[in-house]
């Protein structure tokens, strides 16, 4: 290898290394906030990759913090964190950039694929460990491995290499629940979308230990279920569709939840417009809404044009 080469990748190395360790920093200040406050919450997405699969802190780079908590405690959060020093940020859910350097804390109290009793057993199951001396808790193997995959294929709608090389690292370095994956996709209505993702994963890298009886278990059924998998192969590939993942979220959603979900993505909560807008929110709530739902359809009809284009598209070929 040419020694500008390693260079390059030394430096990359260092860059990132430097910048997890600032991250890792603020996250332990963080935690300790919460900790002292006795505030549970779940690490999930990047920072449980991360700490879970690759140990080199130097090798992945992580931009924000994702943290699952329980939805009564948002209020203690949020006086405990603006108290510390911690900026409210714009966003479609609690967000806060903490004091120097403004790394953001992304922060969810669910799923978007999860009912009450599906989430308070994702929270029974979360598994301890140990990062620096602090104890996190971390979605069950299973749990991650469903959650990698979705994300990827339905909010994100994109197949990225990075996806790839975390799914890999998963599933070689933990032991699945096959039947649990099994299960839980039914009951979350996701079957369809990780079996996309698996099987794409199993195309690209055959050797990986994803049982045959899986894929058996999983093989779609009815007109719905085979047209939504010949869907996803048309649209979910490496090349990303804009805005893709807003369709595929209302397009999965079960039976009977899919029109409440567009009602409230259209008319959403005055808590949602605050987070999602700010002051102005609460300055002009009448004019607000409106303006988003004017916007909101123009997205829809940009998004219908740019769908259109790609299924008339010679089919791509997802591995190329």
């Amino acid at each position: 290898m040419p020694s500008s080469t390693l260079d390059d990748l030394a430096d990359a190395y260092s860059r990132v290394s430097a910048g997890n360790a600032i991250m890792f920093e603020q996250f332990h200040a963080f935690a300790a906030l919460l900790e002292q406050a006795r505030i549970p919450f779940l690490v999930i997405k990047g920072l449980d990759v991360l700490v879970r699969l690759y140990g080199i802190r130097g090798t992945r780079p992580l931009s924000d913090v994702d943290l699952l908590v329980h939805e009564t405690d948002l209020d203690a959060i949020d006086t405990l964190l603006t108290e510390a020093g911690y900026t409210r940020q714009i966003d479609g859910n609690p967000c806060y950039a903490s004091p120097g350097n403004g790394l953001s804390f992304d922060i969810v109290t669910t799923l978007w694929y999860l009912d009450d009793q599906s989430l308070a057993e994702l929270w029974a199951n979360a598994r301890p460990h140990v990062l620096h001396a602090r104890t996190v808790s971390l979605l069950a193997a299973d749990d991650l491995l469903i959650h990698l995959t979705v994300y990827a294929v339905i909010h994100r709608g994109a197949l990225t290499p990075a996806w790839e090389q975390d799914m890999r690292l998963l599933l070689i370095r933990e032991t699945i629940d096959w039947t649990a994956v099994t299960r839980k996709a039914g009951q979350y209505s996701l079957s369809i979308p990780l079996l996309y993702g698996l099987t794409y994963l199993r195309h690209r890298m055959p050797m990986l230990p994803i049982p045959n009886a899986f894929f058996q278990s999983m093989t779609p059924v009815g007109c719905f279920e085979n047209s939504l998998y010949r869907l996803l192969q048309r649209l979910v590939t490496h090349q990303p569709i804009p805005e893709l993942g807003h369709f595929l979220i209302w397009l999965t959603r079960p039976s009977g939840k899919k029109w409440p979900w567009l009602r409230r993505t259209f008319l959403p909560s005055k808590t949602f417009l605050g987070y999602r807008y700010g002051a102005a929110a609460a300055r002009a709530p009448l004019v607000t809404r409106c303006r988003r739902f004017i916007c909101l359809v123009w997205d829809v009809l940009i998004l219908a044009t740019r769908i259109v284009r790609r299924l008339l598209q010679w089919p791509l070929r997802a591995t190329e």
